[in-house]
């Protein structure tokens, strides 16, 4: 690296600021940008997100452009362009100049930015901490002298901390402290994979492909905005107690490839019901009929009833359809197919 650009102290201790702040990411990035023009005086520049399940780009904040690139920004073509000029963590930013004689098939330039009257740019792809492309940073100048090597390559140390600023998975970890029992957690994304999420481990129960994801999925498909259930304990270790399941939606400002914050937790009072008495109660919640649940369970109608006569009197409800609004906001709901008499 060459030697710094001025004021270079001054705007790392900036951007940490900025990347470590509560704010909502709307701040965080109009922050960033005028600290940015201190290093690249430029006069347009975008942010934006990455959608890994759809493979394009969500601008978080767009300046200087005119309605066509506004357009190209969110097309394929740019997504293409930026996968060409090398997304990979080890990449550093990328002047437009030198861009030009490693990649002039991409035409972009020419059909959208040169026409605006740029004469010059830099790009930076932003990668998290644990290796995911977290979106990309582009700044672009009227003026040939701008960027220069210098502001390059540290824009490149610079980069990290942007993307910890506009992480989105960053911003739902707050969801966690909802629970404040929880041992694990990640974030459950719309295609059903899995990210982690600050400040917890994973689970085996919360790996993707897990019945346990697979109702947490389920349970807010009608948009709700939580939910909580219950799970048998870690096959992988022989657990034969239970665990607490919570599901937190995402709110809506975070892109929307991040559906939910799921959450697990020790089981809580389970009001001295039983595995058979759970696993009834769930069917009970589901609105099954005593006759129904003898089937499917393979035993006695007078045994189901006696389990639910168990249930009444344990939860102190009157009716079993009090019973089962009861157990569903106190969290005792253990889906039918988490059950382990399933057959």
């Amino acid at each position: 690296m060459g030697q710094l650009p001025p004021y270079a102290a001054e705007i790392a201790a900036q951007v940490e600021r900025v990347a470590s702040s509560s704010a909502g990411v709307d701040e965080q990035v109009a922050e960033l940008f005028t600290v940015l023009r201190r290093l690249v005086p430029y006069e347009a520049g975008a942010l934006q997100v990455l959608d890994p399940e759809r493979y394009g780009l969500e601008t978080v904040c767009a300046v200087g452009y005119d309605e066509a690139i506004m357009e190209h920004l969110h097309s394929p073509q740019h997504y293409q362009d930026v996968e060409q000029l090398g997304s990979g963590p080890d990449r550093g930013p990328v002047l437009v100049r030198d861009a030009l004689v490693t990649a002039p098939e991409i035409c972009s330039w020419t059909e959208y930015f040169a026409p605006a009257g740029f004469q010059d740019g830099i790009g930076v792809a932003l990668f998290s901490q644990d290796g995911r492309q977290v979106g990309a940073l582009g700044l672009h100048t009227e003026a040939t002298d701008h960027p220069t090597d210098e502001a390059r390559d540290f824009l490149g140390l610079l980069a990290p901390l942007i993307a910890e600023a506009v992480d989105p998975v960053r911003s739902v970890a707050a969801l966690s402290t909802v629970v404040t029992a929880a041992v694990a957690g990640v974030v459950l994304t719309r295609g059903g994979d899995v990210l982690p999420l600050p400040g917890l481990p994973d689970h085996p129960q919360l790996r993707p492909g897990s019945a346990v994801l697979t109702a947490a999925a389920e349970s807010l498909a009608e948009e709700e905005p939580h939910a909580a259930f219950l799970c048998h304990g870690d096959p992988e270790t022989g657990d034969r107690g239970f665990a607490r399941i919570t599901v937190l939606a995402c709110p809506s400002h975070v892109p929307a490839y991040l559906r939910a914050v799921v959450l697990l937790s020790p089981p809580g009072e389970l009001r001295g019901l039983t595995r058979r008495e759970l696993e009834i109660l769930g069917l009970l919640i589901d609105g099954w009929s005593n006759r129904r649940i003898a089937n499917t369970l393979v035993i006695a109608p007078r045994t189901v009833a006696a389990h639910v006569e168990h249930i009444l009197a344990k939860l102190a409800a009157p009716s079993r359809t009090l019973a089962a609004v009861r157990a569903f906001r106190q969290g005792l709901y253990l889906p039918r197919s988490l059950t382990r008499s399933r057959r």
